[in-house]
C-alpha cells in the first residue's frame, strides 16, 4: 500500500478522528470547544486530532481573531479514496 494510502487510513483508524470528520461534515465551521463538547473529550485532545487531520489536509480552517473554525476537506477525502480504489483497479458503478 503506498505511503499516502497508509497515512490516510491511519487517520481514519481512530474513532475520535472519524467522529470529528462526521461532525464537521454535518456542521461546518466548528471550533475546538464545539467539537470537545459534542465528543465529551478535552479541548487539547481534539486539538491534537485536528492537528493530525490538518497535516493530511483532511480538515481546513478559517481564523477569526484567535478562533479557528474547522471544516472537513471533502475534496481531499474523495481524492484519496478514489486513488486507493484506482490502485486496486476497482471502478465504482455510477450512482
Amino acid at each position: 500500500m503506498p505511503r499516502t494510502h497508509s497515512m490516510f487510513f491511519k487517520m481514519l483508524s481512530t474513532r475520535s478522528r472519524v467522529q470529528i470528520l462526521k461532525l464537521l461534515r454535518n456542521h461546518d465551521n466548528l471550533t475546538v470547544d464545539d467539537l470537545a463538547t459534542q465528543l465529551g473529550v478535552s479541548a487539547p485532545t481534539v486539538s491534537r486530532h485536528l492537528q493530525l487531520l490538518r497535516m493530511q489536509n483532511l480538515v481546513t480552517f478559517n481564523q477569526d481573531a484567535q478562533t479557528r473554525y474547522y471544516r472537513v476537506n471533502e475534496a481531499e477525502i474523495a481524492k484519496r479514496i478514489s486513488a486507493f480504489l484506482q490502485d486496486l483497479d476497482i471502478t465504482l458503478p455510477n450512482a
